[in-house]
Parts: C-alpha cells; structure tokens; sequence
C-alpha cells in the first residue's frame, strides 16, 4: 500500500454537529426551499439590487480597466518626485490620487471627443441621406414599376400583400390612435428612463473608479484578510494564486483586446483618409469597437459600413470591402498574435462556443467577455483534471505513461485540497467514535493497553 494514501473524510451526522452549525444548516434549506417556491419574487428582489449597485459595478469595471494605466503613471511620478517623496512620504498618496484622477480624466476625455466626433459624423450622414432620400424613392418606384410590367407574378405578389393590409385594422382605418399614441410615449418614455440610468451609472461609475484606485491595495488586503480568516491557510493559498492566475488571464486578454482594437481603429481611419473615404471618424469608430468582439466583430462592424459607403459611391464601397478584409487579415495573422498572444490558450471550438454562449447570454457584453471569462474557467478545469490525475498516479492507481502518452497529459501539478491534512484534530463525530471502541473492548484489554503505555513511560 502507498504511504500517502489519502485518509477518507468521516460522514456528518447531524446529531454530532454543535447547536449553531445545525441551525444554520436548518436555515439554510428553509431560504434554499423559499426561493425556489418564490423564484420570481427572488430574481425581482436580486434584480433591484443589481440596479442599485450599477454604479458601483461600472466603477469596479473602470477601475480595473484603467488599472495598469494608473500604475504606470504612478511609477512615472514617484521617479519625477522622488527625493520629495523620501523627505515627505505623505506626498506618496498625492501621486497615487493624481495618477488614479489623470487615467480616468484622459479615459472620459477621449471617449468625449470620440463622441463627439462620430455624432457630427451621424448628423452629417443623417442629413445626407434627407437629402437623397427623394431621389431613392423615386429610383425605387421606377424599379417596381419596371417589375410589374415585366413579371406578373411580382404583380401578383405585390397584390396579395396589398389586400392583406386592406384587411387588417390598420389599412382599415380602424386604429385607436389614442392607445396607439400611448403605446408610443410609454416606449419613447421608458427608452429614455433607461438611457438616463445608463448615463446615471456611467458618470458615478467613473467617481467611484477613482476612488477603487486610490485604495485598490486596501481592498486587496481586506479580501485576504477575509479569506484566511474563513479557510486553512492552504486552501487559501490556493484560492488567492488561482484567482491571481485567473486575473492575469482575464486582464491580458481583455485589455490587450482593447489596445489591439483602439490600434485597428486608428489603422482603419488612416487608411480611410489616404483613400479619401467618406465617413471616416464614423466608420473607424464601429470597425474599432466591433473588432472587440471574437469571430463576428469584423463581420458585424463590416456589412453596415460597407452599406453606408453604398450609399455615398458604389465603386468607393468596392475599394473599403478590400481595404477592410486586408486590414482584418493583418490583424488576426500579425497584430492579434503579437499584442495578445497565446494569453486566451483555449482552443478554435471552444472560443466560437464561449462566444456564442456569451452572446446568448448577456449580449454585446458577452461576446466581448464570453472567450476570455471561458478561458479562465477552461485553465482552472485543466489544472483540476491534472491534479486529480497525477494524485491517482502518486497513488499507483494509475500508470505515468498511460496518463502522459494516452491521455496527452502534459502537466500533472500537486494541486493538494487539503483533504488528507495528518495534523488537523479529528471532529467530535470520530472522538465520539474512539471512545465508544474503547468503552466496548473487554477490561483485561484495557488493562493491558493502559499498563503498555504506563510501561513506556
């Protein structure tokens, strides 16, 4: 038999479990069991308080964003104030609230101007296609009435669908303009109750980043301080390197994703303005942002652009639809590759899965964090799987080469839960047991143990 074998855990019995451990285990099931009877009122109670700690969520969101960012304009200071720092240690926290003020100023100033550029670029557009709108109408009646006299079954067509707007009440006449008009005010209404929240969780979202930079350490602290108070240390140990990989992963693919796109964008409106494209701050704008998102972004951000130039110059959108497949294929074979890396480590199948399951999930939001959040969790099985199996190997249930060379396992690490721990102190239930074995053994027995250990003492 293997030395290390692990020692079974014992079963819990709820008679040897202390007063408090067993009521909150009875108060457990009684809140698991409400809300699965109440699951609609729980999902409303837990809806609002996502409402309420928007703002909050934005923030942390910004904060990590712009984390490396204030870093690296913290470094920047603490070199130009160094001797200042040294006499004074208190200027320490100035350069780290200026650094945290300047990331997220230069964050909301940019996306301010970018803003503002792309909405003169949309009224500019809107208003262009006012003006050429008569001029479509009428080379779209020209069009059907060119088709009706050549096809009659277009006719046809075109007569039914006439005849079953007849029918309804709104080719009728018999529309109550009154609720239709409500409808109309209640949507309008509601779309600008939620834009105005959305700006609301925005701005506040930015405050409170600030704030998440200052004190990012504390808060850092505070959660190792909760986590070692509540598990072993090397459970806890475990936990914090596993999350700190998770972050590492998470981050580098999220945020070199994003200078990878601000990158792109900039290419694309170079690119636009040496071609003499229309629309340029605009289109760069959308290709930039869409290219965030894995596989689909190129294509989502492409087929409305390419519409856009259509309408300005056909043979100009000619010229954009290679201009943009040229510039996606230098980014997926050169700049992706070099900016990214190997950072997301999950394979073509799995990316494509994680973003669609992302997508239906949690929409634009999902696609641009699905494959990176997927990834964390694909590394984090990965390593699970190793470790369970380099464990059955150390235990001789299992050969090293059937594990390396039939089941490609490269990696083994000595991922240890804690579980076989020889210095822990046995629970009540197996001191309870202990004792009952020594109260069932015959009393010669007992004498005879205790004299043995009167005899090596």
């Amino acid at each position: 038999m293997p030395e290390n074998k692990r020692r079974r855990r014992e079963p819990i019995v709820l008679s040897q479990m202390r007063p408090v451990t067993l009521l909150l285990v009875l108060c457990g099931c009684i809140l698991f069991t409400f809300a699965l009877i109440n699951i609609s009122s729980v999902g409303e109670f837990f809806g609002k308080i996502l409402s309420a700690l928007g703002p909050v969520i934005a923030g942390a969101i910004f904060a990590y964003i712009l984390a490396p960012a204030a870093s690296w304009l913290e470094r920047r200071f603490n070199g130009l104030l160094k001797k200042p720092i040294e006499k004074h240690p208190k200027l320490a926290k100035f350069t780290r609230g200026l650094s945290a003020f300047l990331a997220v100023s230069l964050f909301v100033g940019s996306l301010t101007l970018l803003v503002i550029a792309v909405s003169s670029q949309v009224a500019e557009g809107v208003s262009t296609l006012l003006d050429r709108l008569p001029d479509y109408i009428q080379s779209l009646t020209d069009t059907a009435e060119d088709l009706l006299h050549r096809d009659s079954r277009f006719s046809k067509m075109l007569q039914d669908l006439s005849e079953r707007f007849l029918n309804t009440e709104l080719g009728m006449g018999q529309v109550d303009t009154v609720e239709l008009s409500q409808r109309i005010l209640s949507t309008l209404a509601s779309g600008a109750a939620g834009t105005l929240g959305f700006l609301y969780d925005v701005v506040v979202g930015f405050i409170i980043a600030v704030y998440l930079l200052i004190s990012r350490e504390r808060f850092i602290k505070q959660f190792r301080q909760i986590l070692y108070a509540c598990t072993r240390k090397k459970i806890a140990d475990q936990i914090s390197e596993k999350m700190q990989s998770a972050s590492n992963t998470f981050g580098t693919a999220v945020l070199g994703k994003f200078v990878d796109s601000v990158i792109i964008g900039m290419l694309c409106f170079i690119g636009m303005t040496i071609l003499r494209m229309p629309y340029t701050t605009l289109i760069a704008a959308v290709i930039g942002t869409t290219n965030m998102i894995p596989f689909f972004g190129p294509i989502i951000g492409a087929i409305p652009c390419v519409l856009l130039v259509f309408m300005e110059s056909p043979i100009k959108a000619l010229y954009f639809l290679i201009f943009v497949v040229v510039l996606q294929q230098f980014d997926a074979n050169i700049l992706d590759p070099r900016i990214v890396g190997s950072s997301i480590g999950l394979p073509a199948f799995w990316e494509l899965f994680a973003c669609m399951l992302g997508g239906g999930l949690f929409g634009i939001a999902g696609l641009i964090v699905g494959v990176p959040a997927f990834a964390v969790i694909y590394e984090l099985v990965r390593e699970l799987v190793g470790a369970r199996l380099g464990r059955r190997v150390r235990a001789g249930e299992l050969e090293e080469d059937f594990v390396r060379g039939t089941l490609g396992v490269e990696e083994m690490p000595d991922f240890d839960s804690g579980d076989d721990d020889d210095d822990l102190p046995d629970s009540p239930y197996v001191q309870n047991l202990i004792m009952l074995e020594e109260i069932a053994q015959p009393p010669e027995r007992r004498q005879e143990e205790s004299g043995s250990i009167s005899d090596g003492y």
